[in-house]
């Protein structure tokens, strides 16, 4: 059972992370919180499914290029307006991913789909048989991880973004384009959640409710930190594993998110603003 629980939580931890982490890259940069991430996702999800006639490979190439230029037309048109306004902000993109929800359920009705495994076959590890589909996922979503990481660090694009992450401001009055950081981590916020939808979607299947995948990553968010792109990637496994855990030991249900809401408020009474969260004060 432990191997299980290894080898499930590392594949689930994976998922989360790059969901979360593209959540708080845009808290971080805009300080908004985007409740149309998870919806994002889905879109790119459901485009997947419908340009498989053009073939896989297009089909993913194509939709992670609208999901993209969709979050970019979203952030102009709402988003950025209201940049300065997080409560309107969270309560609009959270009507948005309503609508997106019952739109998707309209033009492709209510049944789960799913889209192409893009490896088939299964693999042994620690003993445990693995769909190669999600094993593919697991390493594709941490080379992606550690490629933002280095993005971040080590380009010149991604210190304007932690300069814009530490003090907007200053980062205007040194030459920084604004409107151009924060455009920029919409996308790769965005990217992020379709390159998700790429590698799990074929493993957890869609509907037009998988949106609401984005609420099972709030612990995540919440206890690495809000804004905190190491705190996300650090969070998700934490609480990859407590579930996987919960589960194994107790089963399924709504104890899972018992728990693992129930570590992250206790996290939280001792570091108020999570794993690696700074203090705006």
């Amino acid at each position: 059972m432990i191997e299980e629980i290894i080898v499930s939580g590392l594949i689930l931890g994976g998922l989360y992370s790059l969901l979360s982490i593209g959540f708080s890259l845009i808290k971080g940069v805009a300080g908004i919180l985007n409740l149309a991430h998870g919806a994002l996702y889905l879109i790119s999800a459901y485009l997947i499914y419908s340009l498989l006639p053009l073939g896989l490979a297009p089909s993913i190439i194509i939709s992670l290029v609208l999901i993209v230029l969709i979050s970019l037309v979203i952030y102009r048109l709402i988003i950025g307006p209201l940049r300065e306004k997080e409560l309107r902000a969270a309560v609009v993109t959270l009507a948005l991913a309503l609508v997106i929800q019952e739109a998707i359920k309209l033009i492709f009705g209510p049944e789960i789909k799913s889209t192409p495994n893009l490896v088939s076959g299964f693999s042994t590890v620690l003993g445990v048989r693995v769909v190669n589909q999600k094993l593919l996922a697991l390493v594709v979503a941490i080379a992606i991880t550690t490629a933002l990481w280095l993005f971040i660090q080590r380009t010149k694009q991604g210190k304007a973004i932690r300069a814009v992450v530490q003090n907007m401001d200053v980062a205007r009055l040194v030459g920084i384009n604004i409107r151009r950081v924060l455009m920029m981590s919409m996308g790769i916020s965005v990217l992020l959640a379709g390159f998700a939808a790429v590698l799990f979607a074929p493993v957890y299947f869609i509907s037009p409710t998988g949106w609401t995948i984005l609420f099972r990553t709030f612990p995540v968010i919440v206890l690495g930190g809000l804004g905190s792109i190491k705190g996300s990637f650090v969070a998700a496994f934490i609480l990859a594993f407590a579930e996987k855990i919960v589960e194994y030991t107790w089963g399924g249900g709504y104890i899972v998110q018992i728990v693992t809401f129930a570590i992250m408020i206790s996290v939280l009474f001792i570091r108020p603003t999570g794993l690696f969260g700074k203090s705006t004060q």
